[in-house]
């Protein structure tokens, strides 16, 4: 008899690079053992331009196949609707968060919390390309002492729920990036929902993805569709 998966973990990828598919079932792996359960591995190909690494690893995890790129907030939906497990987490494609931290972060929903975000400590910002660190440090500043948002870090890749949690999130409507911080504002608007936030640490030797204006200029966009919801 298979054991059942008790943690749902849904990954929105795009064009992954050759050899992905075998590093992520790896990382499902091995985070399996060191957190001592069976996950639930949901991959959302996000309108890639080739199958190739993801009929390599169909058989192995749930595949869900956009029709077009619709952005991270779509993939990361359709993922979470097709998951049936109490504690669900998303993360991005690389797994580039140590196995540590998302043991914290599974134990924060074990440990009562209804939504675990993801915490970068200012050390963090040591191995980012200097463009990222100051974008996230300016909008840091902007959600705190602009806007008094009560989490400043909203945009970091690691973020767990329990089923109340997961409701919040279904209630997005931001297609791409910024879905993370319309989450956070639905997540702690909502009375009797506890959101907690949990530090967490980069594994070594992760590569960063470049950021460009085509990028940035519609999450600005998104960023004030936020502001008025």
């Amino acid at each position: 008899m298979v054991e059942p998966a008790t943690i749902s973990i849904v990954l929105p990828v795009l064009n992954p690079p050759k050899g992905w598919a075998e590093q992520c079932l790896a990382h499902k792996s091995v985070l399996e053992e060191h957190l001592g359960e069976k996950i639930h591995l949901i991959v959302v190909d996000d309108g890639s331009k080739s199958s190739g690494e993801f009929r390599l690893i169909k058989d192995h995890v749930e595949l869900i196949c956009l029709d077009k790129n619709r952005g991270k907030g779509a993939a990361l939906r359709a993922g979470f609707a097709a998951s049936n497990t109490e504690i669900a987490l998303f993360t991005d494609a690389d797994f580039p968060y140590s196995n540590d931290s998302v043991k914290a972060v599974v134990e924060a929903i074990k440990g009562g919390a209804d939504v675990a975000l993801g915490y970068r400590q200012q050390d963090y910002y040591a191995s980012v390309p200097w463009f990222r660190k100051g974008l996230s440090e300016a909008f840091r500043w902007v959600l705190k002492d602009v806007l008094r948002f009560p989490i400043t870090d909203t945009q970091c890749g690691l973020k767990g729920m329990s089923t109340k949690g997961r409701e919040v999130f279904m209630n997005t409507r931001i297609n791409r990036f910024l879905v993370d911080m319309e989450f956070i504002k639905l997540a702690t608007r909502q009375e009797g929902l506890e959101v907690r936030p949990v530090v967490v640490q980069l594994r070594e030797n992760i590569e960063f993805s470049f950021m460009g204006i085509s990028v940035l200029l519609p999450e600005l966009v998104n960023f004030f569709r936020i502001l008025l919801r």
